[in-house]
């Protein structure tokens, strides 16, 4: 295995981009792996920022754990093919890239966009966010941000029903997707963003893959269910 990274910068948060193909048969490339991996400074805060970092030194050694898992299936799939159909082998692939929502003295919000290929019709794409207290390190729950969680889940549940039902989706919905509408919301679906709070709606919830995934943005000033610290 290769692994090829760099740092390409560092201000309050780098990222360490790389790519590596992963474990050859015949010298036939079985995996490739992108990504990148976050490095959290915060000034005059240590232990936060590596509290953070501890994080995601944990997602990086479970995705490591893919790249080894998901070599293994290609090979197993590349030897048991045909001579013939080995020559339009794609190979496999993993891919888990971050980028950045909102980052200030209140929140530090990261969004963790995941894509695997593993020899079907297409890739498949899952979207999550993680969001930080950057005083304390530790990671921030709807509970923490809302007055009342209860009554913003269901403003915001509400919200996503009113945008879904706009011309644009209409032929994109599953027939029930009014019956998942509340599987959308997860603690790892949410995040601060500059324009408001961002709910990510991940393919086969209320859409198939072709949509692909989905994000509501709902704008501060209508916000009315968030604690104001958070509010910009």
């Amino acid at each position: 295995a290769v692994d090829h990274r760099h740092e390409t910068s560092r201000l309050p948060l780098a990222k360490r981009i790389y790519s590596a193909p992963y474990g050859r048969t015949d010298g036939v490339v079985m995996l490739v792996v992108e990504g990148n991996s976050l490095v959290v400074t915060i000034e005059n805060n240590k232990k936060a920022a590596c509290d953070i970092n501890d994080f995601y030194e944990g997602e990086e050694k479970a995705f490591e754990k893919m790249e080894k898992q998901y070599t293994q299936m290609a090979k197993k799939d590349y030897s048991a093919r045909t001579k013939e159909n080995k020559k339009y082998w794609a190979g496999y692939s993993l891919s888990r890239i971050y980028t950045t929502g909102r980052v200030d003295n209140k929140v530090i919000s990261f969004i963790q966009n995941n894509n695997e290929y593993t020899g079907g019709a297409h890739p498949n794409a899952t979207r999550f966010a993680q969001n930080f207290n950057p005083c304390t390190g530790m990671r921030l729950t709807l509970k923490d941000i809302t007055k009342d969680e209860g009554k913003a889940r269901e403003v915001i549940h509400t919200y996503i029903l009113k945008a879904v039902q706009k011309e644009a989706y209409k032929d994109y919905l599953f027939e029930d997707y009014e019956a998942h509408i509340k599987d959308i919301l997860t603690e790892d679906t949410w995040y601060f963003s500059d324009q408001g709070l961002v709910m990510i709606s991940n393919e086969y919830i209320i859409t198939p893959h072709a949509v692909g995934i989905l994000e509501f943005t709902i704008p501060y000033n209508e916000l009315t269910f968030i604690k104001p610290c958070y509010i910009l």
